[in-house]
């Protein structure tokens, strides 16, 4: 199983998401995981069970970023997608189950 998970770029936001992750570890322990997150938080996932790859996230104009992500994603047919930041992304991607997080800063 491959399991792509978009969390935060700041790194207590990140923290927090690691219990949801951990769940998705326990759940599934054979899974390979794709974490993309910032810069900053990237340290964080680097010795997680299960990694396949963190993806670091560095922040562009007009959210270009998004599409440096999709790029790297897009070839890959993921099992699961779990997107934490509410991004369109996850709906572009192959990938069997979505749960992705409603954002509550943008109408």
């Amino acid at each position: 199983m491959r399991i792509l998970f978009i969390t935060a770029t700041r790194l207590g936001d990140a923290v927090l998401s690691t219990g949801i992750l951990n769940t998705l570890i326990q759940q599934w322990p054979d899974a390979r995981i794709t974490v993309a997150c910032g810069p900053v938080a990237a340290g964080l996932f680097r010795h997680m069970p299960g990694l396949e790859r963190v993806l670091v996230m560095h922040k562009r104009r007009y959210d270009l970023h998004w599409l440096d992500l999709w790029k790297t994603c897009a070839p890959t047919r993921w099992d699961m997608t779990v997107d934490l930041r509410g991004s369109i992304i996850s709906f572009a991607l192959r990938s069997g189950r979505r749960f992705v997080m409603r954002g509550g800063r943008r109408p």
